[in-house]
């Protein structure tokens, strides 16, 4: 693919992480369901590198929170991602769109 269809195609993938998050009303998501979402609206997985990337690139804009549970002395760690006030707003229409997010 061409570097602007790459751009086209992770800007509506980030837009399609906003409005999952908006839609589960800014509670945190286990990472796994937003996959599963993802999965199905989109129609192909994500690569987990695509997704850190898009994770990363929502939270330093302040329209996601991502935070790592950990349960006591097991080895278990789940992922958890939500959306922010300004992911809202975003999504509503009350702040200025960001070019790399596709709504």
């Amino acid at each position: 693919m061409s570097a602007l269809t790459d751009e086209v195609k992770h800007e509506a993938e980030r837009g399609l992480i906003v409005k999952v998050l908006v839609d589960w009303n800014m509670e945190y998501m286990p990472l796994h369901e937003l996959r599963i979402q993802l999965t199905r609206r989109l129609g192909y997985r994500l690569a987990d590198e695509t997704m850190q990337l898009h994770l990363n690139y929502l939270a330093q804009g302040g329209y996601a929170e991502v935070k790592l549970l950990r349960a006591g002395r097991a080895d278990l760690e789940l992922t958890a991602v939500r959306a922010t006030a300004q992911a809202v707003d975003l999504l509503e229409g009350r702040v200025a769109p960001n070019a790399g997010i596709g709504l």
